[in-house]
């Protein structure tokens, strides 16, 4: 059961030398199906004869079970008690730190013990008022708590391993530590997939990041990790958001399709989403989604559904369509749009708008699907550059777009070569947000609250991964880079959580800044020659754009309307700002001339968005 490491002035300690088995959590029981019996007499005379055996059973092993705890209490009691005795005797002989091991141990087994929680009390303070403990003393409490840990381990008592193992690691962090770490990570493990078996994902999570935190990159703990990220964003948007929950969902299924019940979770999502679809006569729509249920379970009744949508589908595709409104005057520019609709509409300008391409993202109500167009200034039209995204990001040069992918099949960000109009998965969590390029275009950082405990994080990652999970740097979100590479800003507070607003840190994370001081301070852009930034913030009570001073801290503000102003980016000379409002009742939008503060309306962008301070805006030459 155990092996023997010798370490320098150390005496032959007791390691494990196999760890617990994992237990399975999958286990299925065997489905029984009886015979039924030709006369009802039979039957019923079986049935009585089955009750009285279960309540046997029952009577027999309730009484077994009764016993087995019963004899358990009196050896915990017993083993407690003889601790607390090996606890007297070393506070008698001055070995304190070996007498509050002792009472630990023994009151960890009987936590009715009123005198021994006296005499580890007694015990501590002796320890405070004698000061540090010699090496020696110290040495033989680490060797204690040691064997102690092991023998819980061995027993399988996972719990209480771990916690004995953390008092060791605290009391000493070199004593056995590889034997300690290896015991702390698989225990963990393990108990974090007894925790994913009980439904209790955020114990689940934590486990699994001890694990990470002990062994980082360890590819178990990560893939579990992020299956019960995923599968607890799920639970956490159902009945919210039918959308998101399947994203989270089919990102899931795509990577283990039988992870608990991913499987029936993500056919009724689908199936709900498609009710409401369907209640609100969006047929086509919903007899898609009603398809994807059937394909993972083709019960009868989603099949009905998929074959009833299909036909009320094509009733209204053969009826008269009414010509669509359009949200601006002008007249309307064609797209490549997959299905007739009105595209986003240019203002015809009062002022000079400048030069370039400005990319953004519009929303379709009726078919629930976020678009990125991207806008010629010098032609004034709009152009599809992507469906199924948001947020994009162009690359330095123009050649590549980073995006938000909404597209169900592909999660995560994406990656869009404009010249071959190839997009590559760059990442799969639904949460992933935000992209932003660094200047030589080898790394892009992101925002995400993938984690169980739902923080932002900014991390960097390579565009040339694929489905990667990237670098965590800093506690934050929403990432600028600034064209010089030096710096990246974002939204954050300090390690206390206080003094939020917009920070700027080095890459990779250090020697963070507070630049601005205000809590709602965000959606940070960097002018291109890197003395000043924009921003967005509620300071006054509504989102106006501002503008500091990176020399000197001073601030301007740029904007002052009572719609909301938001998500800026910059012109490439650097005269400009381009912004996101809806002053007049819709989403558009508008530039504005840093000199003088003129404001002129470009383009309307669709629909109300559901959240419109997630969306971003690109501006390239």
């Amino acid at each position: 059961m155990f092996r023997k490491r010798k370490r320098a002035n150390d005496a032959d300690i007791p390691v494990p030398d196999q760890l617990p088995a994992l237990e399975g959590m999958d286990e299925q029981a065997d489905d029984a199906q009886g015979l039924r019996p030709r006369i009802w007499l039979w039957t019923l005379i079986a049935a009585l004869v089955v009750v009285l055996l279960v309540v046997y059973v029952l009577v027999l092993g309730g009484k077994g079970i009764y016993d087995g705890l019963r004899d358990r209490a009196l050896e915990n009691q017993q083993f407690a008690q003889e601790h607390y005795e090996l606890g007297l005797a070393q506070l008698e002989d001055r070995q304190y730190e070996l007498a509050i091991a002792e009472f630990e141990l023994a009151l960890r087994h009987d936590s009715s013990l009123v005198d021994a929680r006296n005499r580890l009390q007694e015990a501590k303070e002796l320890v405070q008022a004698q000061g540090t403990p010699t090496s020696e003393t110290r040495q033989d409490a680490a060797r204690l708590l040691y064997l102690q840990a092991a023998a819980l381990y061995e027993d399988g008592n996972l719990p209480q391993s771990v916690s004995v193992l953390d008092e060791l690691r605290g009391l000493d962090a070199d004593y056995q530590r590889e034997n300690v770490e290896t015991m702390l990570s698989t225990a963990h493990y393990q108990l974090g997939q007894n925790a994913v078996a009980e439904n209790r994902l955020d114990d689940a999570i934590s486990h699994f990041e001890a694990v990470l935190a002990i062994k980082p990159g360890d590819k178990d703990a990560q893939d579990q990790l992020n299956l019960a990220d995923l599968y607890a964003a799920a639970l956490n948007y159902w009945e919210r958001d039918w959308s998101a929950t399947i994203q989270a969902l089919k990102g899931l299924y795509t990577l283990a399709p039988d992870y608990k019940d991913v499987k029936v979770r993500l056919r009724d999502a689908y199936v709900s989403r498609g009710d409401g679809l369907a209640e609100d006569g969006n047929w086509c729509l919903a007899g898609d989604d009603y398809a994807s249920a059937a394909e993972i379970l083709p019960l009868e009744t989603t099949v009905d559904k998929r074959d009833d949508a299909r036909i009320h589908c094509q009733a209204t595709a053969e009826a008269p369509t009414p010509t669509p409104t359009l949200r601006a005057t002008a007249t309307s520019i064609a797209g490549p749009t997959d299905s007739p609709q009105a595209t986003p509409q240019p203002t015809p300008p009062t002022m000079a708008l400048g030069k370039g391409r400005i990319a953004f993202t519009s929303y379709d109500a009726i078919r629930q699907r976020y678009d990125i167009y991207v806008v010629d200034l010098a032609q004034g039209d709009a152009k599809l550059l992507r469906a199924n995204g948001s947020q994009p990001a162009f690359s330095p040069g123009g050649r590549m777009l980073a995006f938000r992918n909404m597209d169900p099949q592909h999660l995560g960000l994406g990656i869009l070569n404009l010249s071959s109009s190839t997009v590559s998965e760059l990442t799969t969590h639904v949460e992933d947000a935000s992209p932003t390029w660094s200047p030589d275009m080898d790394q892009l950082v992101f925002a995400s609250n993938k984690h169980g405990d739902r923080k932002w994080r900014v991390y960097a990652i390579s565009p040339y991964e694929v489905r990667g999970e990237g670098e965590e740097w800093i506690i934050g979100q929403k990432p600028a880079w600034s064209r010089d590479g030096n710096r990246i800003a974002y939204h954050g507070c300090d390690e206390r959580g206080d003094n939020c607003g917009i920070w700027v840190v080095q890459p990779g994370g250090f020697n963070g800044a507070r630049l601005t001081s205000h809590v709602s301070d965000i959606s940070a852009a960097w002018s291109p020659d890197g003395t000043q930034l924009a921003f967005a913030s509620t300071r006054t009570g509504n989102w106006e754009i501002y503008l500091v001073e990176i020399a000197t801290g001073q601030e301007k503000r740029l904007t002052d309307h009572p719609a909301t102003d938001f998500s800026p980016t910059w012109s490439p000379d650097g005269k400009q700002i381009a912004f996101l409002s809806d002053r007049e009742g819709a989403w558009a939008v508008y530039i504005l001339d840093v000199k003088s503060g003129q404001v002129q309306k470009l383009i309307a962008t669709g629909d109300a968005y559901p959240d419109p301070f997630a969306e971003t805006l690109s501006w390239i030459p």
